[in-house]
């Protein structure tokens, strides 16, 4: 099999219709669709049961208590049969020839085992761009270079090969429930590089009460995570201002995770960075304590 097509859902059964209907109409049909019921109560169950009995599909679903889309995901990778692995949320969907066209390209590439998968652009539903273009209509960079050094803005599609992921999983924490995405993108351009092709392949429609909802109060629910990911970016090549800048946030995260200065210091990857940044990231901590 080629594609698996991963969902986490979490109370969607709604909006998973629609992404049905998405799936349905690709012109390239070599996939799997694996969702993953992060503990909805509204019914998905039978909503997919639904689906799986109209045969249209391939489909595979999975109930489990509620953990947070990185633990699904996390799933899912290990569930996964198909050699791309691609995750589409419930409010998401593909143009017709979207897996067709990630083919196209990634035919290409597929035998270059230093590249880990493949970026494209996400759209609105009125077609247009979310945040900015690639640089070139075909590329290969990571996906750290391409907002930090590429000025590339906006959420953008993705694809990787299965294999890669089972590599790399999520890190969980206990009491929390979401870990920014780019922990793991992170890890991975350590080793391997991306394809990012200018085609307009994923619709995203963005829920009020979806993860990109609120998402500073998101983050400081969270902060064990978002300490990890700014720890780890002092691993990437920055700037003398965005290592300063880094080490501030990484700070005021691990503050509101309740570790104590001991803890910081020791376990970060660039402890001058961290004790130049301290006044900036002692400001973040007390202004973001208004916030919690």
């Amino acid at each position: 099999m080629k594609f698996t097509v991963f969902t986490p859902t979490f109370n969607r059964k709604e909006l998973l219709g629609k992404l049905y209907s998405s799936l349905q109409n690709q012109t390239y049909k070599d996939f799997e669709w694996l969702i993953i019921d992060d503990g909805s109560t509204d019914g998905t169950e039978d909503r997919v049961k639904e689906f799986i009995n109209e045969k249209k599909l391939d489909i595979r679903y999975f109930h489990t208590e509620n953990g947070g889309k990185q633990r699904a995901y996390n799933f899912g990778v290990e569930k996964a049969e198909g050699e791309l692995f691609i995750c589409l949320d419930s409010d998401d969907e593909y143009v017709e020839t979207g897996l067709e066209t990630i083919l196209k390209y990634w035919e290409k590439y597929e035998k270059n085992d230093e590249i880990a998968g493949m970026g494209y652009l996400s759209i609105y539903p009125d077609g247009k761009v979310i945040g900015r273009e690639f640089p070139k209509k075909e590329m290969v960079s990571t996906q750290f270079d391409i907002y930090n050094k590429h000025g590339v803005k906006g959420d953008k599609g993705l694809m990787f090969r299965t294999e890669i992921l089972k590599k790399y999983p999520f890190p969980v924490f206990e009491g929390e429930k979401f870990t920014t995405e780019a922990v793991v993108y992170n890890r991975i351009c350590q080793k391997y590089k991306m394809l990012y092709v200018n085609e307009k392949i994923e619709i995203k429609e963005y829920q009020e009460d979806g993860l990109t909802a609120k998402y500073n109060n998101l983050l400081l629910r969270n902060p064990k995570g978002q300490a990890l990911y700014h720890n780890e970016i002092n691993l990437q090549q920055l700037t003398f201002k965005q290592k300063i800048l880094n080490n501030a946030v990484y700070y005021k995260f691990s503050k509101v995770a309740g570790y104590g200065f001991s803890k910081i210091y020791k376990e970060c990857y660039n402890k001058m960075g961290l004790i130049i940044s301290l006044p900036v990231g002692m400001y973040m901590y007390w202004k973001g304590k208004k916030d919690l």
